[in-house]
């Protein structure tokens, strides 16, 4: 693969080829439309060809670039913008397309190498504020069954694509304008939309879920949590990602042994190319009152109940009918590891409920069916 050029040589005067070719640099002498059917064009020889494998492009002028085309970027390209003092703008309007082959764009795939847009100064302007549903600054990621998602970086709704069909109507994963120095790239920096992340106690251990509606290039989630208010976080396990899709995906993970009092959770999502954010964190809090069983149920003439948790504690057993109703409280010391019987075959058929609590307020509730 060739290697990138420092942005220090972008002013540099480059000798060009003169027919459109793969592999090739290509620098704009003056403001105007990137592309032109017939005259000499902004271009000191050829045009960008649409599918750049391995180019490096520069937009040194000052003043405005106007991109009338879609231009694929593959093979390590770079797209320079501004550099030697130019105030640079790339403007990207509005094409009226309904599909990709006719819009204004500029794709950043990420095979074959890092393909990017380097914005050199501050004064330099990538502007897609006025562009179209198929215009913009694009991830684009072949799948293996010849489709392609699509994840627009710049540029207005709708965000994902697959093939020319839109996916998800959110924004632009960046907005609609950049300005001052930046790179961008065809890995982008979250390629996973995550819409849905819950924790929830099931009796002694934590159920965790997730969903996404994109994942472009996804590697694995890592589950981590934190029992001192974040302070430090251990990574539990791995769950692996779909790599690219763009319909909503169901993730679980079961916590089998988290920790006395409040347990913090959050999501590594990890790109195939190690980048990585971080997800929401999600508290759960486990008190001393953990897996709690009660059999059998249905019951007839008595119930047992098997207290967990350490077994110094004390606890609470009350039983309640539908109405609210304390039928039986034991108050039961030493706990944790206790069963404990009730008699229950005086009640009439029905249902009731057991709670039982700790000394720290921390309850489990379970439901309990009376035959006869």
């Amino acid at each position: 693969m060739k290697k990138l050029y420092p942005l220090a040589l972008a002013a540099i005067f480059f000798t060009l080829t003169t027919s459109a070719q793969t592999g090739g640099t290509y620098t704009a002498l003056l403001p105007g439309n990137w592309h032109t059917t017939s005259g000499p064009g902004i271009w000191s020889g050829a045009e960008p060809p649409t599918n750049c494998n391995n180019c490096l492009i520069s937009l040194n002028v000052n003043g405005t670039v106007t991109l009338n085309a879609s231009v694929t970027l593959t093979g390590g390209s770079t797209l320079i913008i501004g550099g030697g003092g130019a105030s640079t703008t790339l403007l990207i309007p509005n094409s009226s397309a309904t599909t990709f082959a006719n819009s204004f764009s500029v794709m950043l795939t990420p095979t074959g190498g890092t393909n990017t847009i380097q914005l050199v100064n501050n004064t330099d302007f990538l502007n897609a504020a006025g562009a179209g549903a198929y215009d913009g600054v694009l991830q684009a990621t072949p799948n293996g069954d010849g489709t392609t998602d699509y994840l627009k970086e710049y540029g207005n709704s709708p965000l994902a694509f697959r093939d020319n069909t839109v996916t998800n109507t959110g924004k632009a994963a960046y907005g609609t304008t950049q300005l001052g120095a930046a790179t961008l790239n065809g890995f982008g920096t979250l390629p996973i939309i995550l819409s849905a992340f819950t924790a929830s106690l099931d009796g002694s251990q934590v159920d965790l879920a997730w969903t996404t509606d994109l994942e472009i290039n996804s590697d694995h989630f890592g589950i981590q949590r934190s029992t001192d208010a974040g302070a430090t976080w251990t990574t539990l396990g791995t769950v692996a990602a779909a790599g690219n899709s763009s319909l909503a995906l169901n993730y679980t993970y079961a916590d089998t042994k988290p920790g006395q009092g409040t347990n913090e959770y959050r999501l590594q999502l990890v790109d195939k190319d190690g980048t990585y954010k971080y997800s929401t964190v999600l508290s759960v809090r486990i008190g001393l009152v953990t897996a709690v069983s009660v059999y059998p149920n249905p019951a007839h003439d008595y119930v047992n109940i098997t207290l967990g948790g350490n077994s110094n504690e004390n606890m609470l057993i009350r039983l309640f009918n539908q109405s609210g109703q304390i039928l039986q409280e034991r108050n039961i010391s030493n706990a944790g590891g206790t069963t404990v019987p009730l008699a229950v075959s005086s009640y009439p058929e029905g249902s009731y409920i057991i709670v039982v609590t700790g000394a720290d307020g921390s309850r489990q509730i379970n439901k309990l069916l009376i035959t006869k």
